[in-house]
């Protein structure tokens, strides 16, 4: 009991004495409107907050913790020989970086003044010694101890980190209310506008801008009889008490919309927009398309688009900044078909190169038709998700414009797959490449991998395995296969990104393709990557003979990878399995029909307002549908030139019972039973069987012609294809015994007659069904002329010329033995 005692003792003593030298230092001042006034070691402008040691006696902060969460007060730990001298000040950069640097904190977290969040101190046994709740200010300002140390804090316009604080000034005047919320009303409505501050001044503005002084003074109810955006601030009389934060308020009188609908607004947007390359600070309004107000937020727009800023209609790149003390993003869930709610940026895109009426031919929904084409099928890509929304620039209609999620953006990566900023590398190229994220080095790490994957033959099991470790092999092809299919124009030198993480411990740790834009496709628009066809019947495999367009090897490495057989056939059958999918002729009409039919109630005022006809985007629109209704019929004549192929042929697929499992072809579980698709023949095949009710397991697979190998009994099989047929996957409850398959000796000929007459025209093995055979032929001199590993009766004798020949084969069944034979065969012609 007495050591005990002293244990107890003991660690309270120490409690204590950390308490008191801790108590020395103090959160002395802190911004999170860092936009312009303070850089740190990596001249980046972020949040800080100062700590002061107010005693006279150095504290040595080695072990201590900081942190932004109540809930983990112990997020980062200080590093060791980190001390703060008497009276002397230490900087925490929140950036994230996680180090200590030019005598600057970096921990792991950065703050957000607006949700709000945190700044909590705590001892290097987790008690907590300090914590501050962050409190919103305006553009540049801080809030800090009145004087160093004291215990009373103030507000300053002038901050001063690292430095003594000075210049304290009161709390900002109270925020205007408006009568009235932002919103749609029917008629003209009447607003007040009040404060509940003494000797303050409220004015006005109705164009967009940020009220001064020298705006409109409110001394009575403003009658609001068309559509504006009424934004208010207070102004004391007291030099000591700072403007109010702004009130803003978008009414829309009299309009009616049934998408989304956007007001942005600001003292330049419209400058912006009409062409002027600057970047202003601007407010956002979200509705809903029940026009409900559901945030705002503001932040700083910059142009969107290259070519199309020459257009009339603009479009915008928006950032929210949590700095200007409004919001910290968009928090609510704008894409119906994603979780996600919170938004720092998007891009306001007016359909860029494929806008109507400023691109000739076209038709205002090509770029979110081909990227919400690929996320329906969830294709291995990074997409744009899509929403259409009508926007309003400083109370003023200003058109239909299509709201997209951002994906070159650390915010996006970080959201859908776990991987902070420092841990992407990201490139892209637009005419030349740069790093978006990781610097030199992200550079260097795909130039390795491209000159492993293109001085290797991917032939060889092992080389081909590290790259699959890698480099997302499916995202590749899927980046091929999209770009292919809707016969993009502007790819690979232009409009191409790809990006990995480093973060070990996250989802997506391999090199993997994001969309940008899919403007000039379906035959329209400049052809900037010399594609040699643009026309509906271009061949599927015209990007394999592109001569490396961007010069990042793209091309290189397709053509360097399907030199693999496995990875040959898995790009020839995505082509199959998409155009059974959401590459159907129907599902392509049907998707674009659905996605034009949510904007199409807004077209006559959109052309009102920019000009044209709706004759003529409705011709434009024609004229894409009839494009997909050709590609797809083109697609396969393309596909069986380019490939070798034979076919398609109609094969339906079944399970027996119904709703006991289901079938995996090549990359797609099918959706449906049963399901009828065309496949290729001349190429494998890839089936796999599982079973979706717990209580029954596969048994065979039924087919009426052709061979499933290594054998019908298993559920991980493949088949070549030689003509139209139905394929059957079986299962059985768990509880009955497998189905038994009688395995028939192998019957060899001795002659085929190849003359294509459809009789005897290939060298037919019977009862090849459940046997995997290897066929080797050899000419009368010894020279192998054919082999084949999983021969399934597809030898036609090729070129071969009439006369006779020797085989070899070697065979095996499931409870049976090798079966090995050699012997001769006569081609006759």
């Amino acid at each position: 009991m007495k050591k005990n005692y002293i244990t107890v003792t003991f660690s309270l003593s120490l409690i204590i004495i950390c308490k008191a030298l801790i108590s020395q230092v103090v959160i002395n001042e802190y911004s999170c409107s860092n936009i312009s006034n303070f850089q740190d070691n990596y001249n980046q402008y972020e949040d800080w907050v100062e700590l002061y040691n107010t005693g006279s006696s150095t504290i040595d902060l080695s072990g201590y913790f900081l942190s932004d969460r109540a809930s983990n007060p112990t997020k980062w730990k200080i590093p060791n020989g980190v001390s703060i001298n008497p009276n002397g000040r230490l900087m925490v950069i929140c950036s994230g970086r996680d180090e200590f640097s030019g005598g600057y904190l970096h921990p792991n977290f950065k703050l957000t003044q607006t949700k709000p969040e945190n700044f909590l101190i705590s001892n290097p046994i987790g008690v907590l010694l300090e914590s501050i709740t962050l409190v919103p200010t305006q553009k540049g300002h801080s809030r800090g101890r009145t004087t160093d140390g004291a215990s009373t804090w103030a507000l300053f316009t002038t901050p001063t980190p690292n430095a003594p604080n000075t210049g304290a000034k009161q709390e900002y005047a109270t925020k205007p209310v408006m009568s009235q919320n932002a919103g749609f009303y029917p008629s003209p409505i009447t607003i007040t506008i009040t404060s509940p501050d003494p000797n303050v001044s409220i004015y006005y503005t109705t164009n967009g801008s940020e009220p001064t002084t020298s705006s409109t003074l409110y001394t009575s109810p403003i009658t609001i009889g068309s559509t504006q955006v009424i934004r208010a601030r207070a102004f004391s009389t007291n030099a000591n008490i700072p403007p109010s934060f702004i009130e803003s308020n978008t009414y829309f009188i009299n309009e009616n919309h049934s998408i989304a609908v956007i007001s942005i607004f600001g003292n330049q947007i419209q400058t912006l927009l009409n062409g002027s390359q600057i970047k202003p600070e601007t407010e956002l309004e979200y509705f809903d398309n029940n026009k409900q107000l559901k945030t705002e937020v503001s932040g700083y727009s910059d142009k969107h688009g290259n070519d199309s800023w020459a257009y009339q209609q603009r479009g915008i790149d928006f950032v929210s900044r949590d700095q200007l003390g409004l919001n910290y993003a968009l928090t609510y869930k704008i894409f119906s078909s994603k979780n996600r709610d919170e938004f720092q940026r998007v891009i306001l895109k007016a359909l860029a190169n494929d806008n109507y009426p400023f691109s000739n031919g076209g038709a205002h929904i090509r770029d979110p038709y081909v990227q919400t084409l690929a996320q329906r099928g969830d294709l291995h890509l990074d997409v744009r998700t899509y929403e259409p929304c009508v926007l309003y620039v400083n109370g003023q209609y200003w058109g239909l414009y299509d709201l997209r999620e951002k994906v070159d953006d650390a915010d996006y990566i970080e959201y859908y797959f776990d991987t902070p900023e420092k841990d992407i590398q990201m490139l892209k190229t637009w005419g030349g490449t740069w790093s978006e994220y990781g610097g030199n080095q992200a550079q260097n790490d795909w130039n390795a991998l491209r000159n492993f994957i293109t001085s290797n033959n991917m032939a060889i099991p092992s080389n081909y395995a590290y790259v699959d470790s890698v480099f997302n092999i499916k995202s590749l092809v899927d980046y091929f296969v999209l770009n292919s299919y809707v016969v993009c124009s502007d790819w690979l030198n232009w409009n191409t990104q790809w990006w990995r993480g480093l973060n070990a411990n996250a989802k997506k740790k391999k090199w993997r393709y994001c969309l940008w834009d899919e403007d000039a496709t379906f035959g329209h628009y400049i052809n900037y990557t010399n594609i040699p066809n643009q026309n509906p019947d271009a061949d599927p495999c015209f990007p394999q003979f592109l001569n490396n367009p961007g010069g990042q090897g793209h091309t290189l490495i397709l053509n360097a990878l399907l030199n693999n057989p496995d990875f040959k056939q898995y790009y020839i059958t995505r082509f199959a399995d998409l155009s059974n999918t959401v590459f159907t002729c129907n599902y392509m009409q049907f998707l674009l029909d659905s996605l034009v039919n949510e904007f199409l109630p807004e077209m006559p005022r959109h052309i009102a307002r920019w000009g044209g006809s709706m004759a003529t985007w409705q011709n434009n629109l024609q004229a894409l549908k009839d494009f997909i209704d050709t590609r797809c019929v083109k697609i396969s004549t393309g596909m069986i030139n380019c490939y070798n192929l034979k076919g398609p042929y109609a094969i339906t697929f079944d399970v027996n019972p119904p709703n006991s499992g289901e079938i995996k072809t090549n990359s797609f579980w099918l959706p449906s039973y049963p399901f009828t698709g065309k496949y290729y023949g001349n190429i494998k095949t890839l089936l796999k069987a599982k079973a979706i009710d717990t209580t029954y397991v596969f048994d065979h697979w039924e087919v009426a012609s052709d061979t499933i190998l290594p054998s019908i009994l298993n559920d991980s099989a493949w088949i070549m294809l030689n003509g139209p047929q139905t394929i059957i996957a079986h299962f059985r409850k768990i509880t009955e015994p497998p189905i038994v398959i009688e395995i028939k000796p192998l019957v060899i000929p001795n002659v085929f007659t190849p003359n294509n007459d459809g009789l005897n025209d290939k060298f037919v093995i019977k009862n090849i069904e459940n046997w995997k055979v290897q066929l080797t032929v050899y000419n009368r001199w010894g020279n192998k002329v054919y082999e084949n590993n999983n021969y399934d009766n597809e030898w036609d004798g090729g070129k071969l010329p009439a006369g006779v020949y020797f085989y070899f084969i070697v065979a095996n069944a499931p409870d049976k033995p090798t079966f090995k034979q050699h012997g001769s065969l006569e081609i006759l012609r």
